[in-house]
């Protein structure tokens, strides 16, 4: 039986324990999780002992069998945790699976664990035969436009709530890293007393243990500081903050500038686009400097010096990150560059 890692505890409540699992994919806490969510059900339900065996080039195929037969003076049931990892079962390997799972112990919970597994190897005889008798799942990643949403779910079990914006601003510094992505979580919760996160609240938590902290940093550049904002830019960088880090925040707030201009620009009302764009009370006096300042015909070219940012910081293209970032900002804070220096 093929399901999907949703699907998991709805299926165990529902048949119970299958004597085989088979969960392979290359994304670590679904993965985690999916593995946990079997080993406590199994707990809850009387399989009290459990068999770890790791596969490697030097394997012995039979202690699989062993492990089954082996009578135990503590337990009656058992499970049992085959990690092949990256390591395929190779031909002696999938004949003892297939043989496996052609009669399964009673008594035993087998629980393979792998990586992600090609198409070729999905159609071998031995995945065929976990499928007949037991349960195969494969872990799929979530994709970059699902995972705001992901996040927005992973945080109401601590009862908190989330704003879009705040997802996918974690979304974008997490880069599809699920695990880094709970931690921020976590992080969040602990830093966070209000039932919902906001944008502001994961901005602001982004170097909190730095002197000078991102949002405070973006902050002071559109209240229109161009030497208080360097100031807090040195202070960063001599603190060790990675200019990346700076960037994405910056990124973020950057494309919010522009959405708001344009939307100033066509007519809409300040107050509507704020409300629009979930703005805190506290930062509409700095956005609305900056409004008034940089209209959309000169937002909009910034883009293209976050573009050239961004390839430093990627080694596309060789330059001094840092001074590329500075002059960003600058432009934020209403310091006209002359292009040759904004290119360098």
């Amino acid at each position: 039986m093929r399901i999907k890692s949703e699907q998991l505890p709805a299926t165990l409540e529902k048949r119970g324990l299958a004597p085989i699992y088979c969960i392979s994919g290359d994304e670590p806490l679904q993965l985690l999780e999916s593995v946990d969510t079997i080993r406590l059900y199994a707990k809850d339900h009387g399989v009290e002992e459990r068999i770890v065996l790791n596969v490697d080039k030097e394997f012995d195929w039979h202690s699989l069998f062993a492990a089954g037969a082996n009578l135990s003076l503590f337990a009656s049931r058992r499970l049992i945790e085959l990690r092949m990892d990256a390591h395929k079962p190779g031909r002696e390997g999938g004949a003892a699976l297939a043989e496996y799972a052609a009669a399964p112990p009673p008594d035993n919970i087998l629980l393979l664990t792998t990586a992600k597994l090609d198409k070729q190897t999905q159609n071998s005889k031995w995945y065929k035969s976990l499928e007949s008798s037991g349960i195969v799942m494969q872990i799929w990643p979530v994709e970059p436009a699902q995972l705001p949403a992901w996040i927005m779910q992973r945080i109401r079990p601590f009862g908190k709530t989330m704003q879009r914006e705040a997802a996918t601003l974690i979304a974008q510094k997490v880069e599809g890293n699920l695990l880094a992505a709970r931690q921020e979580l976590e992080k969040l919760c602990l830093l966070v007393n209000e039932p919902e996160i906001t944008l502001e609240h994961v901005m602001s938590a982004v170097n909190d243990s730095t002197r000078y902290n991102v949002f405070a940093l973006i902050e002071t550049a559109c209240l229109g500081n161009s030497e208080h904002t360097a100031r807090m830019l040195r202070g960063l960088q001599s603190e060790g903050v990675e200019p990346i880090s700076i960037f994405g925040a910056l990124l973020w707030e950057l494309r919010r500038m522009c959405s708001m201009a344009c939307a100033l620009e066509s007519g809409v009302a300040r107050e509507q686009i704020f409300i629009e764009h979930h703005v805190w009370q506290q930062r509409q006096t700095a956005l609305s400097k900056l409004l008034q300042r940089l209209p959309v015909r000169r937002l909009i070219p910034l883009l293209g010096t976050a573009y050239q940012l961004d390839q430093r910081l990627k080694g596309a293209v060789r330059g001094n990150p840092w001074e590329l970032l500075e002059n960003l900002l600058f432009q934020l804070a209403g310091v006209r560059l002359q292009s040759s220096a904004v290119n360098s």
